[in-house]
């Protein structure tokens, strides 16, 4: 790599460390992101090497590892106190950062192997270091960041493999793959990408072919061995992971995507949200733009096409699903950049084209910081704590939602609490003379999030739906409305600069920056 490069490439990534590191303490250490908040409670149960059993499937149990492990290392080393609950959280974010950086890296080595020239490599990588989607989910410990830098070291491995095969990088790719289905069991969709690589590109086939099955038992089994000593509970754990994937009625934080259409669902969050719209513009750019047939870019493109054909057909569709994906739209952003400065026609045309390139890259630029500002403010839920505490008189009963964070955060010993158990089915009025009865001893209703006034709303008709809420649907309209009694007092929202991002997947803003609204009841 040249000097030049070199450096641009470090300033790339020391960008990227600003802005994954930047409000990496967001919610105070409240542990406000419920499958962090899940994570680090399995991680605090394992200790090396007395108790290894994360007895949790759900997700893959290295990212698990790695962080106790690391943890009780530095707990070791340095006569820290981080390998616990409260010191794990910080830690963990960090963690994820740094295999985001990893991420980048090989989205530039990844890039320059398909298109061999420097300039697109680093468009690349700068525009997935922008992007507010890896940005958000960086600052999150989710198995979903792991996922991607898995993903992404793979398809480089693939496409090293596919110009020279070798017994050598048969066992990296080995290793790799294990580590993706011990992070999260999705992984699996790439085996036949894998297989497929190898019976094709291998003058030894059948040599390179067992050894990657073989030895990926292995390391799978190294990396994840309760998968194995305690095989019902992974069994049960993967099973209802995929029930849930295939029907949203099952759980009531899945209502949200009763009715999403696949696939459309996803690329409008993308567009909108997660890439934002001119570097999915440039994406699109660089897509229509390639003229090249050479097979390793034929292996690119299957590659994530196969991951978002399979995965965006999903009945449970949560943006950080797609997060794998991300490298791939950034490497065709990075094309479609240089596409646009490289064009050759009149001067007015190529004048024209820098031009929009120039515009384009201020754009996103300018997008990100927009939304960066939602770690320059307090958390909305500790800003409503704080409210409630000096507002809200002492002795007041309080009415929050179930399958929700309940506020407020602390002091709550202040308040006596009424839980609307909304989600109840059947949604009748039998269900409703028992909620009603709470709300008659509640002075204060707190919505902490739209986890359920959202989907409760939308799934009405029973008509149409096969879990419906008229009767929670119509309690809503009058509450928003004023009619049923209680007037909204206040409201707590962040939201990126000039853009209501309310209307995003409920995922992108529940956990760093949701909407909470407080109602109190109007003396008769």
């Amino acid at each position: 790599m040249k000097k030049n490069n070199l450096l641009v490439l470090s300033f790339i990534l020391f960008l990227g460390c600003i802005l994954r590191l930047y409000g990496i303490n967001w919610d105070q250490g409240f542990h406000l992101h419920p499958d962090e908040r899940m994570l680090i409670m399995v991680a605090d149960r394992i200790n090396f090497f007395n108790n290894l059993n994360p007895d949790f499937f759900n997700y893959g149990s290295l990212p698990i590892y790695l962080l106790k492990g690391i943890t009780q290392l530095l707990d070791y080393l340095i006569k820290t106190q981080l390998a616990n609950y409260n010191g794990m959280l910080i830690v963990g974010r960090i963690i994820s950062t740094c295999f985001d950086l990893l991420t980048i890296i090989f989205i530039y080595h990844i890039a320059n192997i398909l298109f061999r020239k420097k300039m697109i490599s680093l468009f690349s990588a700068f525009f997935y270091v922008i992007a507010f989607f890896p940005i958000q989910n960086s600052h999150f410990f989710v198995v979903d960041v792991f996922l991607t830098t898995f993903t992404t070291i793979l398809i480089y491995l693939l496409l090293l493999y596919s110009k020279s095969p070798s017994i050598k990088k048969t066992v990296f790719i080995v290793i790799i793959f294990a580590a993706m289905l011990a992070t999260k069991i999705t992984a699996i969709i790439f085996i036949p990408i894998v297989w497929l690589t190898i019976i094709i590109k291998s003058k030894q086939k059948l040599l390179d072919f067992l050894t990657f099955n073989f030895s990926l038992l292995t390391f799978h089994f190294l990396f994840m061995p309760y998968a194995y000593l305690n095989f019902q509970k992974f069994l049960a754990d993967i099973s209802l992971q995929i029930k849930m994937n295939s029907d949203p009625y099952i759980f009531p934080y899945t209502l949200q995507y009763v009715g999403a259409v696949p696939y459309l669902y996803y690329l409008k969050n993308i567009l909108l949200w997660g890439l934002g719209p001119i570097i999915t513009i440039l994406s699109i750019t660089g897509l229509l733009s390639l003229r090249a047939k050479r097979s390793n870019l034929f292996l690119f493109l299957l590659f994530y096409i196969l991951y978002f054909l399979i995965v965006g057909r999903s009945a449970v569709k949560f943006m950080r699903y797609m997060l794998p994906l991300y490298p791939f739209f950034a490497i065709l952003a990075g094309f479609g950049l240089f596409y646009l400065l490289s064009f050759r026609g009149t001067i007015v045309t190529k004048n024209l084209f820098r031009f929009l390139a120039t515009l384009g890259i201020t754009g996103a630029v300018i997008w990100t910081f927009m939304f960066i500002n939602i770690y320059s403010q307090p958390h909305t839920r500790i800003s409503a704590t704080n409210w409630i505490l000096n507002n809200i008189p002492k002795g007041s009963t309080l009415a929050t939602e179930h399958w929700d964070d309940g506020l407020p955060l602390y002091g709550g010993e202040n308040y006596k609490f009424e839980e609307l158990t909304l989600y109840d089915r059947p949604d009748e009025e039998t269900k409703w003379q028992v909620l009603n009865e709470k709300l008659k001893r509640t002075d204060y209703i707190v919505i902490a999030s739209n986890r359920l006034y959202v989907p409760l709303q939308k799934l009405s008709d029973c008509n149409k739906f096969k879990s419906c809420y008229p009767l929670t649907a119509q309690y809503y309209q009058k509450l928003f409305s004023g009619s049923l009694g209680f007037k909204e007092v206040a409201e707590f929202a962040v939201s990126p600069l000039f853009i209501n991002d309310q209307s995003a997947d409920e995922s992108f803003t529940v956990y760093d920056h949701p909407k909470i609204m407080v109602f109190k009841k109007m003396v008769q």
